[in-house]
């Protein structure tokens, strides 16, 4: 709020004004899929530690130089932008560490609660933002944020985080970076939270990017009428998180998004259509009501489509798509009122918001809510009986199957689910062969690029996927097992898979 408002003090230019929601959000675009391969590979806890102290020696800088009188619209641009950067680096963790410390039955309500605490922040911060700058200046804003930190940092130290087992060592950044990839290009959930988050953020961003305008210039209003405007969307915000869990029990996660995004672009048009401010409160709170909700939904729906191992790159590609809408958008909408009005910019985003989210509804966010992600652990270690180092590959797995002449059309449907899994796991090919010789038999085969990838996959088999693996051996021949065969490559150096 205070760096908002101080924008608006030292230049008129909308374009200028947006971009400091730009420079707080676009390095998310950048930065979150490398800072979520890094969260799942070292210790959260410490990892977060490390990011927060860094954040606060960025705002202690700015807490200094605008009370110095150092600062000018360039200087609070960067400094904001590093933020946004310490911000990108620990945003993925922040989000992956909720299923840590709730069972999953609670996690909406986990998640809920934390958007929740938030909100109260920013209901009660602005409010009191607002005394300090009328009293005593913004730097005094800034001063609370940097020593806010310290809180932070101190529970932090106190977290006695569990730490998974595992008796593998981490996977190298560029690895973990190339298999989080993977993971969300074969798991239609987590590309469907992705999608309809997009269709709603890109134009919703036009509410926070040109807020400090729509209070100084659209309603002719001052720093006091600002700080309200701010609660009033944290309070509406607040307000439905409580009432989330009632909406739940009537919609689904699906049709609670379409019609907060219809409410959201009601209140957005009210907004841009009136000048008294008791309406225009009244249609924010209405809008910071809708903002929250689709928030809890869709980062519920990426929680549940995630399991642990690589729930912070997954939070993180979630979040470079909403970072990126939240960082381009401002831009966009900034410029529109910049050639155009304040209103024009309101209005269009309004009608896309509604538009975007009736053509997103074709992918759903509410099919993954039953998924078991806990790993099964029922596959048992490989013995090879040559020497195998870790890094040697790629490494080729066959699973023979011989199937009932009834179940086979059912058999090749459903072994296409256990090979999303394999990739999802780690394979980088994956197929279906079967015999020419022997109607009814058939060979998975899928290759992993190494041994040390094939013994992750052991760790990473979840629940939902090993019962899918016992469906198909419901659909075998009476007295045949499943054969696993893995195959290594054995040249004296090692070289890409070839077909």
């Amino acid at each position: 709020m205070g760096a908002g408002w101080l924008m608006t003090g030292l230049t008129t230019s909308p374009v200028i004004v947006a971009l400091l929601q730009t420079a707080t959000s676009l390095p998310a675009f950048f930065l979150l899929l490398p800072s979520g391969a890094l969260s799942d590979i070292l210790d959260r806890r410490k990892y977060l530690m490390c990011g927060n102290i860094g954040m606060s020696v960025v705002a202690i800088a700015i807490a200094f130089m605008t009370i110095t009188g150092l600062i000018n619209q360039w200087s609070l641009l960067l400094l904001t932008l590093m933020l946004g950067i310490g911000m990108a680096m620990i945003m993925p963790t922040w989000q992956s560490i909720i299923p840590e410390v709730v069972p999953r039955a609670e996690l909406g309500g986990a998640i809920g609660l934390n958007t929740l605490g938030v909100n109260v922040s920013r209901a009660i911060g602005p409010l009191m933002a607002g005394l300090i700058i009328a009293h005593i200046g913004t730097g005094a804003v800034f001063v609370c944020n940097a020593l806010s930190f310290a809180f932070i940092i101190f529970v932090l130290a106190r977290w006695k985080r569990a730490v998974p087992e595992t008796q593998l060592p981490p996977e190298r950044i560029s690895s973990a970076i190339a298999t989080g990839l993977r993971y969300a290009r074969y798991s239609p959930p987590l590309r469907a939270a992705v999608i309809r988050s997009i269709g709603f953020y890109f134009f919703a961003s036009v509410m926070w990017s040109l807020l400090p305008l729509i209070a100084r210039v659209h309603l002719r209003g001052n720093e006091q009428l600002y700080s309200w405007l701010y609660s009033a969307i944290s309070l509406g915000a607040v307000g439905n998180v409580l009432l989330l869990p009632r909406w739940r029990m009537i919609f689904n996660d699906d049709q609670l998004l379409t019609v907060s995004s219809v409410v959201f672009a009601f209140g957005m048009s009210a907004t841009a259509l009136t000048h008294n401010h008791v309406v225009a409160l009244l249609a924010l709170c209405m809008c910071g009501g809708a903002w929250i909700t689709v928030m809890t939904c869709a980062q519920t729906a990426a929680q549940t489509a995630l399991p642990n191992w690589v729930r912070s790159r997954g939070m993180a590609l979630f979040l470079t798509f909403f970072m990126g809408s939240l960082g381009i958008g401002p831009v966009v909408w900034g410029s529109v009122a910049q050639y155009f009005s304040i209103s024009t910019a309101m209005l269009a985003a309004s009608i896309g918001v509604v538009v975007a989210t009736l053509y997103t509804r074709r992918w759903c966010i509410s099919e993954n809510d039953n998924v078991d992600h806990t790993p099964s652990r029922h596959w048992l270690t490989p013995a090879p009986k040559i020497s195998i180092n870790h890094e040697q590959g790629p490494v080729m797995v066959n699973v023979r199957y011989e199937v009932q002449a009834e179940h086979i059309e059912r058999f090749l449907l459903e072994v296409q689910s256990l090979g999303k899994a394999r990739r999802r796991d780690g394979a980088t090919f994956w197929h279906i062969f079967s015999d020419t010789q022997n109607p009814g038999t058939y060979v998975e085969m899928y290759v992993v690029n190494n041994w040390l990838d094939h013994l992750r996959q052991h760790e990473r088999i979840s629940r939902h996927d090993a019962r899918i693996q016992e469906g198909l051996k419901e659909l075998l021949r009476r007295g045949s097992e499943v054969l696993v065969t893995q195959f290594v490559n054995s040249s004296p150096t090692r070289g890409r898979h070839r077909n």
